[in-house]
């Protein structure tokens, strides 16, 4: 017991003695380490980091006056008048920081990027591999930790800051915004954000808890009528704006090697707009999304439990991206049965405008499955499917998905701009009826474009697969997997801009005339015909027939059949297919020899009109006087442009 007492007593001394030695030393320690981190700064990443004053206030707040961050040959990308923090000594002690208290006056934030640099670029190097070519740091549950814990840690829970003002410049293009305050308590935090772009107002509100690792805020403008968020589209060409975004996450654990994450993110009158989603604002009128996010070493994933909600669509959606030895992309995705009506009614704004006004009895469920090996693209799994029951079309919307049926006047656009307009049916004397085009070029046409159009229902998901394949191995859209019946939809109800908007409006209206028999495979195939591009301004196979070799469609041979088809993907560059003396070019003896055996191999053609078929036509008609000169490009070693 004595040398208990003893131990315990020479314990307390040695504790006192540090803490009367701490706190005699303490400022020439805080220099000491701010010099140390000031060097780092300058060594990794050209920064300078200084202050004009720098010293201990009572037990454990440290104040900072004038600090500023410049990187080296650029310009400052912080300043703070006087900060005052108060952070966890305990954590300190161990190597680690939590900030208890913050209050600060007058923080400038500016970055700047202008052609040929930045004053942030270099804080996000990438990482360099290591002696195995993988690159350090990929454990997706220690970088979610590490996010998680140095937010909560370093966003202190008692905070007063006040006139901060937080400036973005991209080449001549500056966008700056004024936050009076931010203030946080246990049981508050509160914030007004002012832009000066056009003198908008939101707000922020809500409470959090760093040691639970939770919040739950709202974000609200501070006008009657929305405005766009800041920095957004200076940032990344995105508009957004909504009545209120409320943001909860109610849940945070680390442990065993996993993290996770839960919560909620709803909000009321959304709109996004961005050139690649739509041409128009995207928007729904309430969303909500429940999440439960989970990470492992080598793996990030969205749960299944997981509930995305649009207007009255309840969607269950789920992914996971696997990083071990090779990358494995998992897409789930499937809504609850829902009545037909409530799905077209539910539908974002600004991507599915075309079946507004579409009504229908009975009910719809979507799903969707997506797996890749990154190892072997081409033996990826892929599904997507519409259920329905007792589906039946009551009206056919806005744009009338019934048109194709009787004659409708067809417009063509070319970037945006209206080109000419004509009819598709009798009306029009170069309307050619299906069965007075020549057999051989509607398979011609078939082979190159879509083999399997009478046979399947709008989607070909072989070829859909083979796309992302390709598109994935070299690492740019190089193929496409669009139908016949998707490309008529695209041309006939929709504008040509590859959007997500447009290519997922058409995936539904191929849907809603494929399975829902709206129009006949031999109508479909017999508007394509007349209305695809064959030349330079020259539409239809009975435009075309003519203009090339002054021939009605029906008499078309298969030579000539083959070399028109072989013009849907470059039209226009008709002419670089012949050399001088008007014949057509070496290459195009491959394309024919591919074509004859896609022919032959389904019975389309005769051994003997196989073996008879040569890479050569006669121009007869206008197009003679217009072949180029043997210099010129050839259009099929051209990319091809796909959808």
């Amino acid at each position: 017991m004595y040398k208990f007492k003893r131990f315990f007593k020479w314990l307390v001394i040695c504790m006192a003695g540090f803490v009367v030695v701490f706190f005699l030393a303490r400022n020439v320690i805080l220099h000491k380490v701010f010099e140390r981190m000031a060097g780092k700064m300058k060594e990794k990443y050209g920064t300078e980091v200084s202050v004009s004053e720098l010293h201990f206030s009572g037990v454990s707040g440290i104040v900072v006056t004038k600090l500023a961050v410049v990187p080296e040959h650029s310009d400052t990308l912080l300043t703070v008048d006087s900060l005052y923090v108060c952070p966890s000594l305990f954590r300190l002690l161990i190597g680690k920081a939590r900030i208890h208290e913050a209050v600060a006056r007058n923080i400038s934030l500016s970055v700047v990027r202008k052609k040929g640099f930045s004053n942030v670029d270099r804080f996000f190097k990438k990482s360099e591999p290591d002696s195995t070519g993988k690159h350090a740091g990929r454990n997706f549950a220690q970088s979610l930790n590490r996010v998680a814990t140095g937010t909560f840690d370093l966003f202190p829970q008692q905070m007063n800051l006040q006139n901060i003002s937080v400036r973005y410049q991209r080449d001549d293009d500056i966008e700056k915004v004024m936050i009076p305050f931010v203030t946080a308590t246990e049981e508050a935090i509160e914030s007004s954000i002012l832009n000066l772009r056009d003198s908008s107002q939101w707000n922020l509100s809500g409470n959090f808890s760093q040691r639970k690792r939770t919040c739950d805020f709202k974000i609200f403008p501070g006008d009657t009528v929305p405005t766009d968020l800041p920095f957004l589209q200076t940032l990344f060409s995105v508009k957004c704006r909504f009545d209120t975004l409320h943001v909860m996450l109610s849940k945070y654990d680390y442990s065993g090697g996993q993290a996770g994450f839960s919560g909620n993110v709803s909000t009321d009158r959304f709109f996004l707009q961005h050139p690649k989603i739509s041409d128009e604002p995207v928007g729904v009128d309430h969303a909500d999304f429940s999440f439960s996010f989970r990470a492992t070493k080598n793996s990030f994933s969205l749960d299944t439990t997981s509930i995305l909600e649009l207007n009255k669509i309840l969607l269950h959606p789920s992914f996971e991206i696997t990083n071990d030895e090779k990358k494995v992309y998992k897409i789930g995705m499937e809504t609850e049965r829902l009545s037909a009506n409530d799905f077209f009614n539910s539908l974002p704004s600004g991507i599915f405008d075309e079946v507004n006004g579409v009504k229908a009895d009975g009910t719809l469920q979507y799903s969707l499955g997506f797996r890749m090996d990154s190892s072997q693209p081409d033996s990826l799994f892929f599904n997507s499917s519409m259920k329905k029951e007792s589906f039946r079309l009551r009206n056919p919307g806005k744009e009338n998905l019934l048109k194709m049926n009787e004659e409708f006047l067809f417009s063509v656009f070319e970037q945006e701009k209206f080109v000419r307009s004509f009819l598709v049916g009798p009306s029009n004397p170069g309307f050619t009826p299906l069965l007075q085009i020549a057999p051989s070029f509607k398979n011609a046409v078939m082979t190159s474009e879509d083999g399997s159009f009478f046979f399947h229902n709008g989607f070909n998901e072989d070829a859909f697969r083979k796309s992302i394949a390709a598109n994935y191995q070299a690492g740019k859209f190089v193929r496409g997997g669009s139908t016949i019946t998707m490309q008529l939809v695209k041309n006939v109800f929709l504008n040509r801009h590859k959007t997500i908007a447009r290519k997922a409006e058409e995936a539904l209206i191929v849907w809603l005339i494929e399975s829902n028999h709206l129009c006949s495979k031999e109508r479909m195939f017999e508007v394509y015909l007349n209305i695809i591009e064959l030349g330079p301004g020259i539409y239809g196979i009975g435009e075309a027939s003519r203009f090339y070799f002054n021939k009605k469609p029906s008499e078309l041979n298969l030579a000539e059949s083959v070399f028109l088809a072989s013009l849907l993907p470059r039209p226009k560059w008709f002419k670089y297919s012949f050399d001088e003396t008007g014949n057509l070019k070496p290459y195009f003896a491959g394309y024919y020899r591919v074509v004859a055996n896609f022919l032959l191999k389904k019975n389309l053609v005769t051994q003997e009109e196989y073996d008879h078929l040569e890479p050569r036509v006669e121009l007869k008609g206008p197009a003679k006087n217009l072949v180029s000169p043997a210099d010129s490009l050839p259009a099929l070693e051209e990319e091809k442009e796909t959808d």
